[in-house]
């Protein structure tokens, strides 16, 4: 079995191989839709002002010092498919152990990678949890709909339904609020149902992004115990928790946004916690673009099995500019997390 596994990796491999050495110089040269438009509105240098890409090992899919267009595409094509397969392989022998609650780690962790090998204007939105430093446009109204299935580390399961409204109240500052349905389907006991927990979330940008620097938020959220304490789906207590995010454009495709807050648990006995959290967007077109975050929490105690760890890799696509759809599956890397959630929504924009 495993011969037989070992060799189709490797035709796999050559077939890949084979297709970046000989195909990749004859991709098409014309800017795709999201350049397109660029170009064509005059800010198309704007995503190219970052001097870091730059120095990307293979900028634009190509190697600089060849001056041959369709060799050094074909050579670029072909150091990159190596290296990813053997930084893929490495990654998998690492995580071989603990395979079911990692794989995911190993396609983010790919994922990242491979767009510093080749990078080439986005935000953070739905499926991740991940949020960016822009705001909502001054008099716009969005609304997020979302529905997430989720199975626990004890098999338990719980489906909701949520909405998240938004309204750009300044150039810079925008004010959401946010709740939700909860079908909580324990392994064992009685199913409970009722409303979530409401979310008051204030949202500042502080400063825009420009050339190297970054753009920087900040964000104040509280959580109004509006949940059943009793049914056991929320915990009767109101939590505060502020939120530092950066967001860079680090080139006309791929956008990188860091989270780093800190909650303040209302409920007694129960630790504080700092949360992080690292995304990524890469615009596969003028339509469709791939995600993909890891989300951590820290509860300010030495025990570190009970801080939960997830990473999850997802889609959205512009149904029109104002209609987004999207869909992402989030697994956990360790016992604290959830085995799975599985979450897709749509968001829309509208003024009144």
């Amino acid at each position: 079995m495993k011969s037989r596994l070992d060799g189709f990796i490797l035709i796999g491999l050559g077939i890949s191989l084979l297709l970046a050495l000989f195909l990749s110089p004859y991709a098409s040269t014309s800017p795709d839709g999201l350049e397109k438009v660029a170009e064509t509105k005059g800010f198309s240098e704007k995503g190219e002002s970052w001097k870091f890409w730059k120095h990307a090992p293979l900028p634009d899919y190509s190697i600089p010092w060849i001056k041959n267009k369709k060799v050094s595409t074909a050579l670029s094509g072909l150091i990159g498919t190596i290296a990813i397969f053997f930084i893929v392989l490495g990654i998998g022998r690492l995580i071989k152990k603990n395979r079911s609650k990692k794989i995911l780690l190993l396609i983010l962790l790919s994922y990242f990678i491979s767009l510093a090998l080749t990078l080439t204007s986005a935000f953070a939105a739905r499926p991740l949890t991940t949020d960016d430093a822009g705001t909502v446009e001054k008099g716009v109204f969005q609304l997020e709909l979302g529905f997430d299935g989720i199975r626990q580390d004890n098999h338990g399961r719980e489906l909701s339904p949520s909405l998240i409204l938004s309204y750009g109240l300044l150039e810079q500052m925008d004010l959401g609020i946010g709740s939700g349905y909860l079908f909580f389907h324990p392994k064992e006991g009685k199913k409970e149902n009722g409303f979530a927990d409401t979310e008051l979330k204030l949202k500042y940008r502080l400063i825009d992004e420009k050339d190297w620097r970054p753009a920087f938020a900040i964000t104040g959220t509280l959580k109004i115990p509006t949940a059943n304490e009793s049914k056991g789906l929320g915990s009767g207590e109101a939590d505060f928790g502020i939120n530092a995010i950066a967001t860079k454009n680090l080139s006309k495709r791929l956008a990188l946004h860091l989270n780093l807050g800190y909650t303040f648990i209302g409920e007694d006995h129960v630790d504080n916690e700092l949360n992080y959290s690292l995304a990524s967007q890469f615009i596969l077109s003028d339509k469709w673009a791939l995600v993909g975050e890891i989300v951590g929490v820290n509860n300010m105690n030495r025990r570190h099995g009970d801080d939960p760890l997830s990473g999850l890799i997802g889609t959205y696509y512009l149904i029109t500019n104002k209609i987004i759809w999207d869909a992402g599956l989030e697994i956990g890397m360790n016992k604290a997390a959830p085995d799975f959630r599985f979450t897709t929504g749509l968001t829309l924009l509208f003024k009144p």
